[in-house]
């Protein structure tokens, strides 16, 4: 594994060297924000973007000391005052509300000084940019400045996302299970946090809305004519590089254009000054690190605060190092090295430190949990409470509450975190923390370089443009069991044998297809057979064993128990159709489960009970595969060859929207009309209950008759590792997909041969190109309607183009010089071949990431199952057009083709197609090293919080009850007192009417 990690490390450096040599870019970092440790984390990146070639100039309060080749300041230091030990150890509601109108209110006074300045007005008035980054925190100031200069941004975060960034990029904030930045909870928040957290969302978004960004637009407004709303330009943000990642914060439903990037600012440990380093070194019991970072001042800590932890302090064996603003403390411990400022990074890699007692800022904690050091984590202010929270969540730590530090509490926690097994498992969690398929200041610095070289592309999700009244209706069911199950192991052992995978990384693989379509096993067995090339003993579960298997590969076959699908399917679509998918795929899955189960080898496997260190699934139509793994006590990764299917969102915690989530068998893509959303919602209906009652429902009762002790199999589902999804969102779109989705979309496609023969002839002597024409493995052309086939043929006759059609009837008359007809052709060979000029596809996934791959345009003509979203993501990315079955004839067809011929279409898909390849890692890469990674660390939990949630949380009815219960009493309320009001005037009249008639 190191050997390959180290040729991948080699790899990146290359494209790296030869990206900085043809491809240098202008670039313009704006940094309006005086936060000292916020821009801490930022000039590791904007120097590396230096060192790598390219020209940056950066506006900020921090220039560089050291000259930077390439590096170019522009200085607002002294403009205003910079944010360092300036922050008072308090915690309050009134200090969160405090801190909050502070922010909004530094981020409005940071673009004043920001477009004031000469020097800056000079650089946007005279220099020509390719990109922009920029903070993405307290401002949107820097948004209307790149707007002007007409470029792309790149936003960037030293923080997970602020309150008002969620909707820009379609990520839903629901408190029930989304960590709040300010407030405690976590993602298992009690109904009190989830108020709590509605409240205080809603108050901050409002004053960032209507103060802060409206001030900026109107001191934009003093400089430029010419700025949009700021909301707006902050959802044309490219891609935002926010500063976490999944094995610290949990799995969060973020698009593609957000990318986790943790950790890049952590440097390679220097020697520690030699009083410091004797005073760790000569510590018998190890030493604990205790700092509250430089924007909070620990001396500004309550006097009994400070004798409480002096006192636990006293009571511990080791010794202790405190950044610590004051030159005493109280009573002067000996024990405790005391210092205004500290080599923090250089001190937590000391092996002899044990334990980090922090108020958990994202920096303190990602270099504790780059090397490996527990936390005690004490949160005071702005994101500190969500990353503690994550930091007890993801095992690297406990959280203390200031307001309830106590002697007997800080001890207990101290030793919870000192225990042995307690700091074993942080080692583990670290070194998953490193285990990145690239670095996280090369995945970076990748993504600010894709965005500059394709520039007018758009990453956003469609999420993002959705109005609320159609965004509010996701669509989640409902969990039967809360019941979670997982393999228990003693973390030793597991730390052992992660060692020893990770020096002598060959892996017992099983995989499991039971699915008989060859379109589908023809994807996966491109991955299946590497595994095998790269040392790995893979076992597989299939209907199609290898005539030549290569080395470490083993089949255990199911040929010849039930039917191949091939060539089966016709050419017709209707609604009819599509209900028969439904009731096709869950019966077929039902009876691949039971061909399976009764197959002799595979019994006699299961009996034996070998060691797989992973099972790779094919996630489809069936979960029966997955009993099967839990009866082998393996870790699962599953794989498709296709998008998700219907039953598929829920287990994975993704919410299924039909205002803009492409529904797998329908047409619409992300921006369908009412009826097809209303088509969306019955069909998403549908296919969940028939895969429920006829697929799921059967498989648990046929592995109930082999093994008397499975789970529910939707629960198993959900214990899935990683799922790697035969997608990328460059044709696909944008998708909120958790961290365990992985994109692995184009895998299995090989280079091109040579054409031979025949076809070869056909191609050469084609002097205006070639289109190609199939529908896949599964459809029979020849089932065509006789209208249809004269409309094809009609179109064939006009165009000066030649074709060549897999046809599988050999009695069709045709023109041989104009049409090349075949039952089977080399379809990436053809696809491949220079003078192919565009592709008629029923837009099976397979020949769409082919085309893709090739740069041929499509003119998609979906018929059924994935195709109809496949289609649309062919129009939606710009790789070809639609054209429905229904609505084939020789005119259109003709027009279609005439649009994807079109020299400015074929030049806007090879863009299309160099970005597709434009990846950090190779999809089958990708797809193989997070198989491994989840082999390795096979105890820990991937997916989102999202998946767990109830549905009454889920939907926050109990929030909706809460508040309808106290409307209702203030209403009630009002009333009394009104009528308690009128009813004491309606008294007083007529007693004095009374005394009137008297006098």
């Amino acid at each position: 594994m190191k050997l390959i990690l180290a040729v991948c490390s080699v790899l990146v450096l290359l494209t790296c060297v030869e990206i900085k040599q043809v491809n240098s870019l202008n670039i313009l970092g704006l940094f309006p924000f005086p936060g000292k440790s916020h821009f801490f984390v930022f000039e590791k990146y904007l120097r590396e973007l230096a060192i790598r070639g390219h020209n940056v100039t950066v506006i900020s309060y921090f220039p560089q000391k050291d000259k930077v080749k390439n590096y170019h300041d522009i200085s607002l230091a002294n403009s205003t005052k910079i944010l360092e030990d300036v922050f008072e150890v308090k915690k309050s509601y009134w200090s969160l509300l405090r801190l909050s109108f502070a922010l909004v209110e530094w981020g409005t006074d940071n673009c004043r000084v920001m477009l004031s300045n000469k020097n800056v007005q000079n650089a946007w008035k005279t220099t020509k940019y390719d990109i922009v980054v920029t903070e993405q925190f307290n401002s949107d100031c820097s948004l209307g400045l790149a707007h002007h200069l007409n470029l792309p941004v790149i936003g960037l975060a030293s923080h997970a996302l602020m309150p008002w960034h969620y909707s820009r990029f379609g990520i839903s904030f629901n408190p029930s299970y989304v960590s709040h930045m300010f407030l405690n909870g976590g993602t298992k928040p009690t109904l009190y946090e989830r108020i709590e957290r509605v409240l205080f969302d809603s108050y901050l978004r409002l004053i960032y809305k209507f103060y802060c960004q409206r001030i900026d637009q109107n001191t934009l407004a003093e400089y430029f004519n010419d700025i949009p709303p700021l909301e707006e330009l902050g959802r044309n943000i490219k891609f935002q590089l926010v500063y976490s990642y999944f094995v610290h914060f949990g799995s969060s439903l973020y698009p593609q254009n957000v990318i986790e990037v943790g950790g890049y600012h952590i440097q390679k440990p220097k020697k520690l000054p030699d009083d410091l380093r004797k005073f760790i070194e000569e510590s018998q019991h190890g030493v604990i690190y205790i700092s509250f970072g430089s924007m909070l001042r620990s001396a500004t800590t309550p006097r009994e605060k400070i004798e409480t932890i002096i006192s636990a302090l006293k009571e511990l064996p080791q010794r202790f190092i405190w950044k610590w603003e004051e030159d005493s403390l109280p009573g002067n411990p000996s024990n405790i090295y005391l210092s205004k400022w500290l080599p923090q990074n250089d001190i937590l890699s000391h092996p002899n430190v044990l334990a980090f007692y922090s108020h958990s800022g994202l920096l303190g904690t990602s270099e504790a949990l780059y090397h490996g050091v527990p936390m005690l984590a004490m949160p005071i202010f702005g994101d500190q409470p969500g990353n503690a929270a994550a930091v007890e969540e993801s095992g690297l730590g406990v959280i203390i509450e200031f307001m309830e530090l106590t002697k007997e509490e800080l001890l207990e926690k101290f030793k919870q975190i000192l225990n042995p097994e307690f700091r074993m498992k942080v080692k583990l969690l670290s070194q998953a923390w490193k285990d990145r398929p690239i670095s996280s200041i090369d995945t970076a610095i990748h993504w600010t370089e894709f965005a500059a070289r394709y520039p007018n592309f758009t990453f956003r999700s469609p999420a993002a443009d959705v109005p609320l009244y159609q965004y509010l209706v996701h669509i989640k069911p409902a969990r039967e069991r809360a019941t979670v199950y997982k393999a228990k192991m003693n973390l030793v052992l597991t730390f052992l044998i992660i060692v020893i995978v990770n020096s002598a990384s060959c892996l017992n693989i099983l995989g499991i297809f039971p699915y008989q379509g060859k379109s589908h096993f023809f994807v996966h067995r491109v991955y299946l057979r590497e595994l095998a090339k790269r040392g790995h003993n893979v076992t597989i579960i299939s209907h199609f064993p290898e005539k030549v298997p290569p080395k470490n590969y083993h089949d255990i076959s199911l040929a010849g128990s039930i039917k191949i699908l091939e060539d089966d399917m016709p050419v017709h679509r209707s609604y009819m159709t599509v209900l028969q998918v439904g009731v096709f795929l869950t019966t077929s899955g039902k009876e691949n489960c039971e061909v399976m189960l009764a197959n002799k080898d595979v019994q006699n496997m299961i009996k034996q009970k070998p060691k797989y260190d992973v099972v790779v699934v094919e996630v489809f139509n069936s979960d029966c595969a997955l009993g099967i793994a839990y009866k082998l006590n393996a870790p699962v990764v599953g794989i498709t060859s296709h998008i998700l299917m219907p039953w598929h969102y829920s287990r994975l915690g993704i919410p299924y929207n039909p205002s803009y989530v492409s529904f797998h068998f329908l047409e619409g893509g992300t921006k369908p009309t009412f009826v097809q959303r209303l088509e969306r919602v019955i069909f998403d209906t549908y296919f969940k209950t028939v895969y429920y009652f006829v697929s799921q429902r059967n498989d648990q009762n046929t592995l109930a008759r082999y093994f008397d002790d499975i789970p529910p199999l939707e629960d198993l589902a959900r214990e899935m590792k990683f799922l790697l999804l035969y997608h990328n969102f460059i044709l696909t779109g944008s998708k909120l997909f958790p961290a365990n989705v992985i994109e692995v979309g184009g895998y299995h496609v090989q280079e091109s041969k040579l054409l031979t023969g025949d076809l070869k002839k056909f191609f050469d002597a084609a002097e205006h190109g070639v289109i190609y024409i199939s529908f896949g493995s599964v459809i029979k052309s020849s089932t065509m309607p006789r209208d249809k086939l004269e409309a094809v043929l009609g179109a064939v006759k006009e165009l000066p183009q030649r074709f060549v059609w897999k046809w599988e009837d050999k009695t069709l008359l045709v023109d041989k010089n104009k049409l090349y007809l075949a039952d089977w052709l080399p379809q990436v060979d053809i696809l491949g071949h220079p003078k192919t000029v565009a592709f008629l596809s029923h837009g099976g996934m397979g020949g769409t990431t082919e085309a893709i791959h090739f740069g041929v345009p499509v003119v998609a003509m979906p018929v059924f199952g994935d195709q109809p979203s496949n289609a649309a993501a062919v129009e939606e990315s710009g790789l070809g057009v639609q054209l429905q079955v229904r609505d084939l004839t020789k005119e259109n067809l003709i027009a279609a083709f005439k649009k994807v011929l079109d020299p400015k279409f074929r030049s806007n898909v090879k863009l299309l197609s160099k970005a597709w390849h434009d990846r950090p890692m190779a999809p089958l890469d990708t797809a193989i090293y997070w198989t491994e990674f989840a082999a390795r660390y096979s105890n820990f939990t991937y997916r989102t919080a999202a998946a767990d949630v109830p549905l009454y949380q889920y939907l926050n009815l109990d929030i909706v009850l809460v508040f309808t219960a106290l409307l209702i009493l203030l209403l009630a309320t009002l009333k009394a007192i009104v009528s308690l009001c009128c009813g004491s005037k309606r008294k007083e009249v007529p007693s004095k009417k009374v005394k009137r008639k008297k006098n």
